[in-house]
């Protein structure tokens, strides 16, 4: 397993930095909008913390799939 560190540190990352800044903003909208829909549709949603946990720990394929999958995955509480 190669643990070498100055492959990393010999990259001139100012110039990734105009590319780096747009997917890192993006990234952290998509986590932000995915937590504020969890939050306000947790009492709806089918096991609400496994998608909390799906959502945070697979930093991009989560979110979506969230999105996609999660969303339409409802509680059926047939209690009045």
């Amino acid at each position: 397993m190669n643990t070498e560190i100055t492959p990393l540190l010999e990259i001139d990352w100012l110039q990734w930095l105009p590319l780096l800044i747009p997917i890192f903003s993006l990234h952290v909208l998509l986590i932000g909008i995915t937590l504020f829909d969890w939050s306000n549709r947790k009492k709806q949603i089918a096991l609400p913390y496994v998608w909390l946990f799906v959502i945070l720990s697979m930093q991009l394929i989560g979110p979506i799939l969230y999105l996609i999958v999660g969303r339409r995955s409802m509680r059926h509480d047939y209690h009045s």
